[in-house]
């Protein structure tokens, strides 16, 4: 299988890099994958991945939820209840940040039909979401499984990554990546494509998991937002910060993800096989939400939202 190795990081690509510490797949196929780290950026990369056309046997799974949407059991039940108030949450932050951060926000000064591309876009709920709302959604997703679900429960436009390239400049008024970035090959060149399609008021917001948050300190190498080899690249706020500005975005807020460590505490307490894994998980994640009300940067995951870098 082939595998890539680095010789720098990834991210920033610093040749201050070494290993750090050894993570099981636990959700596929139980093999074990290396954590190096930087000292520059202080990401963490896991080393010697499979490419992108080897990658597609680590999401052979019936429990990757992002791919269906099956509502068999009652943990399946439980995350499409979730998704339904996260979907809520992401919708009231993208009204109040346009209106905040982009002084010259006007629906219809800036596209009669504002239009969203959400990447990494799964079976398209969140697409879904905003087309109530009035925007042109748009959406790219290398599932075909999801895509043909997005395509038939909500009639979405969603296309292959490959298509990105065939949209024209500043097309898109917001850009989003759900929990996507963390999982793409091309980072530098996904940036590039993101700053050429976002419209110049326009706004991007990244999500990804924080490996400096409570629960990863509680879990360690079982913390399950590690999730090797499907994340390539694990982030520190300081990362995102860098990487952002790398290619020209400017960061105007960093948003705690509070909700999403219930289910990350959940699974690392299955992976570390607690006696009572849903007790103990919803017990940590619980600690973990009360943390992060006071320090909101050691949150499970965090919400980056940026836009292109403002000229005075």
């Amino acid at each position: 299988m082939p595998h890539i190795h680095h010789s720098t990081c990834p991210v920033c690509f610093s040749s201050a890099i070494q290993f750090c510490t050894r993570v099981q797949d636990h959700a596929v196929t139980k093999e074990w994958f290396e954590l190096w780290s930087c000292a520059d950026c202080k990401a963490l990369f896991t080393q010697d991945i499979p490419d992108e056309t080897a990658i597609a046997a680590y999401y052979h799974s019936e429990n990757y939820i992002s791919h269906t949407d099956t509502r068999k059991g009652w943990l399946f039940k439980a995350y499409h209840a979730a998704r339904w108030l996260a979907l809520r949450r992401k919708y009231q932050l993208i009204r109040k940040a346009f209106h905040t951060y982009v002084p010259t926000w006007d629906m219809h000064a800036l596209q009669t039909q504002p239009k969203v591309l959400d990447i990494g876009c799964g079976t398209g709920s969140f697409l879904h979401m905003m087309q109530t709302h009035g925007w042109q959604p748009v959406g790219v997703e290398p599932s075909e499984t999801a895509r043909s679900l997005a395509k038939k429960k909500y009639q979405l436009d969603v296309q292959d990554p490959i298509q990105l390239n065939t949209f024209p400049d500043q097309h898109f008024t917001l850009i989003t990546l759900w929990h996507v970035l963390e999982h793409i090959h091309a980072l530098h060149e996904y940036l590039s494509t993101i700053y050429r399609l976002l419209h110049e008021y326009g706004l991007v917001f990244i999500a990804v998991p924080n490996y400096t948050s409570f629960d990863e300190r509680f879990f360690g190498n079982y913390w399950a937002a590690y999730d090797v080899p499907r994340h390539l690249y694990h982030f520190a706020p300081q990362t995102m910060q860098s990487l952002l500005a790398s290619h020209r975005f400017e960061m105007v807020k960093m948003l705690p993800m509070r909700m999403d460590a219930f289910y990350i505490a959940w699974l690392s307490s299955l992976y570390a096989r607690q006696r009572l894994p849903f007790a103990y998980g919803m017990m940590t994640g619980f600690i973990s939400w009360l943390l992060s009300q006071r320090h909101p940067m050691q949150s499970s995951s965090l919400l980056y939202i940026a836009r292109k870098h403002q000229v005075d």
